[in-house]
């Protein structure tokens, strides 16, 4: 793995091969994909319908396992983790902010963005100052006690991204 300026990625995909099962024939959805994704980085996946973009995306996000290959998060090899494993890698270090928001409609825009922090664990008191301050940053300080359906589509993507 190729170290830059900050040191490792903190996302790192090499040599990704994956596979699907359709009837008698196999699919390669993707056949030796590299990726470094460094913080702070802001990246474009580009291609058209049924490349591999989200299965790449659910790859990185330990959401799906590779055939082949190994993804990194943050140094650490992830292909030998238990599910458990993954699963706290992704709780504390990995969000994702899909096309569809998916926020809780019987949620505030606050309690939506509370609800991963307090899955993790931070006490309430912790997770209420950070939320806030996130959506403040975002532009959303007054909307924090509205609910998905009384935003705009660019605050309920604000919200997700808050949330991620």
């Amino acid at each position: 793995m190729e170290q830059g300026e900050n040191g490792v990625p903190v996302v790192y995909l090499h040599d990704v091969r994956r596979r699907y099962k359709q009837g008698e024939a196999t699919l390669t959805i993707l056949d030796g994909a590299s990726l470094a994704l460094w913080e702070g980085q802001s990246v474009a996946l580009v291609a058209p319908s049924g490349t591999g973009k989200s299965t790449l995306l659910h790859i990185a996000g330990l959401l799906e396992q590779a055939d082949e290959g190994e993804v990194y998060v943050g140094g650490t090899a992830t292909s030998g983790l238990s599910d458990v494993e993954r699963t706290q890698i992704r709780r504390t270090d990995i969000g994702f902010v899909y096309q569809s928001h998916r926020l809780l409609p019987e949620f505030s825009a606050l309690e939506n963005v509370m609800l991963p922090q307090m899955i993790r664990g931070l006490p309430k008191k912790e997770t209420v100052k950070r939320s806030k301050e996130i959506l403040a940053y975002l532009g959303l300080a007054e909307r924090v006690t509205h609910r998905p359906a009384e935003l705009s589509g660019g605050e309920q993507q604000r919200v997700a991204i808050a949330r991620a």
